[in-house]
């Protein structure tokens, strides 16, 4: 089960370069640029805090979407989640991170543990 947290307003078939991503100690930011159906450029910046895990997955190599095809969405019952809960639930207890997932079309799947997402359009 996931939650829409947010959704582009570009599509990930227009997009005008391969999106950026930069890591910066425990945060991981993600830059998206790209054309809404109106011809409009449109930029997003997804910062996410406190990363304790990522992972970028080939479009060719990405079994389940979770319903993240152009969105944002927190996946709610996530077996990676569970499996990191089962590691160490103590610091897990601590942390108590969250599972974001995004997949951009030719691009892949972009998934994020992490406590926190920020998501600001920009120009």
């Amino acid at each position: 089960m996931s939650k829409i947290i947010y959704e582009l307003k570009m599509f990930s078939s227009n997009l005008i370069k391969e999106p950026e991503f930069i890591i910066d100690g425990m945060k991981n930011i993600l830059k998206i640029e790209g054309y809404d159906d109106e011809g409009r450029i449109n930029k997003v910046k997804v910062e996410l805090d406190s990363v304790l895990c990522y992972k970028k997955t080939s479009t060719r190599f990405t079994p389940k979407l979770y319903d993240s095809y152009d969105k944002i969405v927190e996946l709610l019952d996530s077996d990676w989640l569970n499996e990191l809960k089962a590691i160490n639930n103590e610091y897990y207890d601590f942390w108590k991170p969250k599972h974001f997932i995004l997949f951009l079309d030719g691009i892949g799947m972009y998934e994020f543990i992490a406590c926190e997402i920020e998501i600001n359009e920009y120009e």
